[in-house]
């Protein structure tokens, strides 16, 4: 099978749909019998080469996305001559002859306008809605955003698929001092600190966790550092103005973009990771913490609890007093944090790219079936005479 696969995403500082994107084709390509083609409005990047046989067709100029899709990329599907498509972040070309999987993260456009900029609300979700009918199947993360999904669009369930993520193969715990040392000296970490990681914008729910930092800090039982890793986004700016009123400038650390490879070491340095994101479709973030044998707290939206499972503490996002009674439980708590990385641990393994890359290989082929089959031809029958 030739498969087309969008690299849209593939760009420097990319963040989850970004390395959704990378992990997904690095092991797809690792599959016998298949060629990856790699189409993308823009040069592409990634963190490792690119595996023998996949071949790149990108734009030598940048070309908007939205204008890309509609007109460079089916061309492009037409001269490799694929079997299938895969666009991984969302929208799809809305004409194509060509069997199309649309990979749709999150319903969080629809579900939580309020977290986006107008802008993307006005040119993304139009083009996400008509992927979700256009698309021959479409690919999510989780049971929870099929749920949304199918429920918000009307679609069949029949037509959505769950892949669930992963947390890549050079997650898991750093134990080399030395290592550990020089992130800490790279990074300004304390020696004990609480962990965030995501880009700072509304939907991962920063000022309730600032709240619920500063109040423990207050009352003496919590003296940790609160490290935030992630690119900047949209309104970040009001977090900053609101550590400030908080008075913790001096113990909140933010990194800014870190490279992937830093990572797993960060992870395993903090003494807790903490997510209380109101809504996600996967939560990575999650299973690359747990991966690395660090303690999660996190909350309690529906995607969160079904990847967390019980390997988490899980508290009400919207409750800064909760939040900070967990934060400081866990600090105390030597033996829960240990029993906690020791669940979050095997947790972790029960998701893994090797599946994921198998189970998408499964939708392609039902994609490409489903197909055939719509436009196999009626047979005739002589009048009266019953088939």
């Amino acid at each position: 099978m030739r498969i087309a696969f969008d690299g849209t995403t593939l760009r420097p500082g990319r963040t989850g749909v970004g390395y959704y994107t990378e992990h997904l084709l690095h092991f797809l390509a690792q599959q016998p019998d298949h060629e990856v083609v790699i189409v993308s409005n823009g040069p592409i990047a990634t963190d490792r080469p690119l595996p023998p046989g996949v071949t790149v067709d990108a734009s030598r100029r940048h070309v908007p996305r939205l204008v890309w899709m509609q007109t460079f990329a089916a061309r492009a599907m037409r001269q490799h001559r694929v079997d299938v498509a895969h666009f991984t972040n969302g929208m799809v070309p809305l004409a194509t002859p060509i069997p199309t999987v649309v990979t749709i993260h999150d319903m969080s456009l629809t579900l939580f306008p309020q977290c986006h900029p107008p802008r993307r609300i006005w040119l993304n979700r139009p083009m996400v809605d008509l992927a979700a009918r256009r698309a021959t199947l479409i690919i999510t993360v989780s049971e929870s955003a099929k749920a949304d999904i199918v429920s918000l669009y009307g679609v069949p369930a029949s037509r959505v698929h769950v892949v669930h993520e992963a947390a890549a193969p050079s997650f898991r715990p750093v134990t080399d001092a030395g290592v550990l040392q020089r992130m800490r000296e790279r990074y300004g970490l304390a020696e004990r600190f609480i962990l965030y990681v995501g880009t700072i914008e509304p939907r991962k729910n920063l000022p309730t966790l600032l709240d619920a930092f500063a109040a423990r800090r207050r009352s003496g039982e919590l003296t940790h550092q609160l490290v935030c890793v992630g690119p900047y986004g949209w309104l970040s700016r009001d977090v900053e103005a609101r550590i400030e009123r908080l008075g913790i400038a001096s113990a909140v650390r933010f990194t800014g973009y870190v490279p992937f490879d830093d990572l797993p070491a960060i992870y395993s340095a903090a003494e807790c990771f903490v997510f209380p994101s109101i809504y996600e479709g996967f939560g990575l973030p999650v299973i690359e913490a747990m991966a690395c044998g660090t303690p999660v707290i996190t909350g309690t939206a529906a995607a969160l609890a079904e990847v967390a499972g019980g390997a988490a503490e899980h508290v009400d996002p919207n409750d800064a007093e909760g939040l900070g009674a967990a934060l400081a439980r866990l600090a105390h708590d030597r033996a829960r944090r240990e029993e906690l990385s020791c669940l979050g641990s095997l947790r972790a393994r029960c998701f893994s790219w090797q599946r994921a890359a198998a189970d998408t290989l499964t939708v392609y082929r039902r994609a490409a079936l489903d197909e055939a089959m719509s436009h196999a031809p009626v047979p005739r029958h002589h009048a009266g005479v019953t088939p």
